[in-house]
């Protein structure tokens, strides 16, 4: 079911044109400037987006421009396995694999997630109760759960948000979804 689900919205989402992405990415940025857990987060963790997913250089930028400091995800060689890279400029970024940026291996600064105050994760879908709809390998599940103290919103477009995604035990929710239009307090199901 998860597998089909992603199918779909991925065919979806990779339709969407370049000027819409663009458009609804500085909407979203700004719904993330006016909230109060960007404004308070002195370390954020973002992702280097798809060409697809939310554009994320923007509020990277602006994060240094406010002071912050600035990781993104850095997948370990072990499947399923990511770190958080500061990086403290563009000239942190190098192109990886599929053309996509990431993390300089020769320059990589590697922080503790639980120094981490606000995450920004991204997904395939999401449903109202912060559940996340991924990739499939699992990096954020595994990541999440040491960021303790770490604020997670979920980077959306308002038409992947589905009324539920299916979970298993290891599924971790996000606290709030950002969407182009809005921050949204997710309904997280406490354990």
């Amino acid at each position: 079911m998860k597998q089909q689900l992603r199918v779909n919205l991925l065919a979806k989402r990779r339709k969407l044109d370049n000027e819409f992405i663009v458009s609804q990415s500085n909407k979203m940025a700004e719904v993330l400037y006016a909230s109060p857990f960007y404004q308070q987060a002195t370390i954020i963790m973002l992702f280097l987006s798809m060409p697809d997913e939310p554009q994320m250089m923007n509020m990277i930028e602006h994060a240094w421009a406010q002071g912050k400091t600035v990781c993104v995800p850095h997948m370990r060689t072990e499947f399923g396995i990511m770190d958080a890279a500061i990086i403290e400029n563009g000239q942190g970024l190098v192109r990886g694999r599929f053309n996509l940026l990431v993390p300089d291996p020769a320059q990589l600064k590697l922080i503790d997630p639980a120094l981490i105050d606000v995450i920004i994760v991204p997904a395939v879908a999401y449903d109202v109760h912060g559940n996340r709809l991924g990739m499939g390998a699992g990096y954020y599940d595994r990541f999440i759960p040491q960021a303790s103290k770490a604020i997670c919103i979920g980077a959306i477009w308002s038409s992947q948000i589905v009324d539920q995604v299916p979970v298993d035990q290891y599924d971790r929710p996000v606290h709030y979804l950002l969407s182009e239009n809005e921050m949204i307090q997710c309904h997280v199901n406490k354990d």
